[in-house]
């Protein structure tokens, strides 16, 4: 497909801010990069309208939104807004419009990620992209994660909604040292941004946002450093029953913003020992082949948005 210039118009709609920028598929390179915070479905039509009367012959878009997909509609996860894409692309006349789940576009992301993107936190054969699957996992406003495979060359990726799973609370309760209820009945109750500021309640007795959490262990405060660390161990020991249950011999890859603020708490050597942990000889030696990566780059949604147009549009 010969582009003559188009730009493609890709968008990140989270909870609270819309992420934009234009991209050039044929370089996976992001251009007017921005952040605008936005309060109900008219705004983002309206701003949608003016970024594409920006670029006369944007006639492509992908947009990425936080919720699940059905058909060709998402239904934003803590907003009732419904996103329709033969609709948007009617109502401003788009060649194509695709919607994706936020960490659907996440995980598209990862073949446009370069070494210096990447932090080792627990070292193993790193085997590239093909062929085998890998795994994206971050804390936000929920609890998000994607498998990734890549076979003959072509991107696979299954949102999950391991977030919204019961199964494994109670262990995640017990790294923190706290007992079952009713305030804890997902794990993205546990292992979320409102989730660490739920468990902070327990111990502070007053409800602090994820942010001023990271702000005062920063600043040396006991209970929030001891917070963070529990926090980091429990994302170890997901880390593990990820690569476990999907046999991710690619890699787990821990993304996120808020899992970029905790990059400067987390020791390399005892994030890998909370990693193994206490398992069987032959389950400790698969883990120990697997390595966990934390994504440093920003924008991860609005590069998959881009690479899924590349690789899977225009395939």
């Amino acid at each position: 497909m010969q582009h003559g210039g188009r730009k493609i118009l890709v968008i990140d709609l989270g909870g609270t801010n819309l992420r934009a920028a234009f991209g050039n598929p044929e370089d996976n390179e992001l251009s007017d990069v921005q952040k605008i915070k936005l309060d109900c479905i008219n705004e983002f039509y309206k701003i949608l309208g003016e970024l594409i009367d920006r670029y006369p012959n944007t006639k492509d878009l992908v947009v990425s939104v936080a919720g699940p997909k059905n058909g060709d509609s998402i239904t934003m996860t803590n907003r009732n807004w419904k996103i329709v894409s033969s609709e948007v692309k009617v109502k401003f006349g788009l060649s194509s419009c695709h919607l994706l789940n936020d960490w659907e576009a996440i995980a598209y992301s990862l073949s446009s990620l370069k070494e210096n993107d990447l932090r080792v936190l627990k070292s193993g054969p790193y085997v590239g992209l093909n062929d085998v699957p890998k795994f994206v996992i971050g804390p936000g406003t929920g609890l998000g994660a994607a498998l990734y495979s890549r076979i003959n060359n072509i991107e696979h990726v299954n949102p999950t909604e391991l977030g919204n799973t019961k199964s494994s609370v109670k262990h995640y309760l017990n790294i923190f040292g706290i007992k079952e209820s009713s305030d804890f009945e997902i794990l993205e109750d546990v292992l979320s941004g409102p989730g660490i500021s739920r468990v902070a309640e327990n111990f502070l007795n007053e409800s602090i946002s994820a942010e001023e959490i990271l702000k005062r262990a920063t600043n040396n405060d006991s209970i929030c450093k001891d917070l963070i660390q529990k926090y980091i161990q429990c994302f170890a020991v997901l880390s593990s029953e990820s690569a476990l249950s999907y046999n991710c011999h690619g890699g787990i890859f821990l993304v996120g913003s808020f899992m970029r603020g905790l990059e400067p708490f987390i020791k390399d050597e005892v994030f890998a020992d909370h990693y193994i942990g206490e398992r069987k000889q032959i389950h400790a030696d698969f883990l120990d082949g697997i390595p966990v990566f934390l994504v440093k780059r920003e924008s991860t949604p609005l590069y998959g948005n881009l690479n899924y147009f590349r690789s899977t549009i225009e395939s």
